[in-house]
């Protein structure tokens, strides 16, 4: 979402606990079949819909030295009505951002999460894109992204990203569908591979890095279905040029719901959506983290057809660390995100490199959703 973006149940339990009623809810607005977005405006952000996201995650190279990052910027309208995001102490939004930089060559795996509400230290611009939280920021100037963001004194980095392809918009007519009710539904647009470069500081040592990088932004009113518990999202990137956006929903009694998805890009920016009978996503690789005591199949197997050749392809994801788990802290809520290899498996190359998201497996977000 990011499909569902992890941040996604953070800020709906955020809802749950600053909303002051159900009857607003139903004033928010919601994805329409048909609706045309236009840019650069809907790059920026949306505070007629309740929950928004913009999601970075990306590999970055000094040399032979290898990292992952990630950097999400969250705003969870809290009443329908538009207010002025520069007033003082606001609480018409609320935002949340993580950030998170994974170290292969010591293990270390750093992460923060800040929470601000409207007017005090963060905000979303309405017409292009410029959202910021405290100093993290990201905005277009130009042709560029440029993202600033840090853990606490211990990692910073500054970076300019320019797209390597056009972004897409997922989904069937416009609407990315996570669930048979109407309102489960987001515009999902992404950039699938980000040309990046700038400076990464790591304690005192400053490094020039460079890499590539995805973009999901995600702007909705509700997605979570009630039957759904958790999911399994993950962004491939292959030496060839293309792509793989796929998720498979998990659901209480153990099935995946059929509102799960994968999606090849082809060089061109072209999509081929296939659903959750068309491919296989088998969970393995447990991990068990020694923070929340959750176990994570951190090295699934993806099974697909690829649409150039029709023949199937069956995909490893081996992490480049185990420990890349974000750890809750005032949204409560815990999931693993972390860099990868994608691995041919009948041939058992490294033929890409991928981010894999998974929640609901350290906390019960079904629950706290209710």
């Amino acid at each position: 979402m990011r499909t569902p973006r992890p941040v996604f149940a953070i800020f709906l339990l955020l809802g749950g606990l600053f909303l002051s009623g159900g009857g607003a809810a139903a004033e928010w607005s919601k994805p329409r079949v048909g609706h045309v977005l236009q840019f650069p405006r809907d790059h920026g952000s949306h505070p007629d819909f309740k929950i928004e996201w913009w999601y970075l995650t990306g590999h970055l190279f000094a040399g032979d030295r290898r990292f992952g990052f990630q950097a999400t910027f969250f705003r969870l309208g809290q009443r329908p009505e538009t207010v002025p995001d520069d007033e003082a102490f606001g609480d018409a939004q609320i935002y949340m951002a993580h950030m998170g930089l994974s170290d292969p060559e010591t293990g270390e795996f750093y992460h923060q999460e800040r929470l601000n509400r409207a007017g005090w230290n963060a905000g979303a611009k309405e017409g292009d894109l410029q959202v910021f939280n405290g100093d993290w920021k990201l905005e277009r100037v130009g042709n560029f992204l440029e993202l600033s963001g840090s853990v606490r004194s211990e990692v910073r980095f500054d970076l300019r990203l320019l797209a390597h392809k056009p972004q897409v918009i997922f989904g069937e007519e416009g609407i990315s569908r996570k669930g048979p009710e109407g309102t489960a539904a987001s515009y999902y647009i992404t950039f699938p591979r980000l040309d990046v470069e700038g400076t990464l500081l790591l304690g005192e040592e400053k490094l020039e890095v460079a890499g590539e990088a995805w973009m999901d932004h995600e702007i909705s009113s509700s997605q979570l279905d009630r039957n759904q518990i958790g999911w399994d999202w993950a962004a491939f990137q292959f030496y060839d040029g293309r792509e793989i956006m796929g998720y498979v929903l998990r659901e209480k009694e153990g099935s995946v719901s059929p509102y799960s998805k994968l999606v090849w890009i082809d060089r061109e920016g072209n999509l081929t959506h296939q659903k959750a009978e068309e491919y296989r996503w088998i969970h393995q690789g447990e991990w068990e983290s020694p923070k929340t005591g959750a176990v994570y199949p951190i090295s699934p197997q993806i099974e697909t057809t690829d649409p150039a050749t029709g023949k199937r392809r069956k995909f490893l994801l081996q992490p480049t660390m185990a420990a890349q788990e974000m750890v809750g802290g005032s949204g409560g809520v815990s999931y693993w995100e972390g860099a990868c290899d994608i691995i041919d498996v009948e041939t058992d190359e490294i033929i890409g490199r991928a981010f894999l998201e998974m929640t609901g497996y350290a906390d019960n977000i079904s629950e706290k959703l209710q």
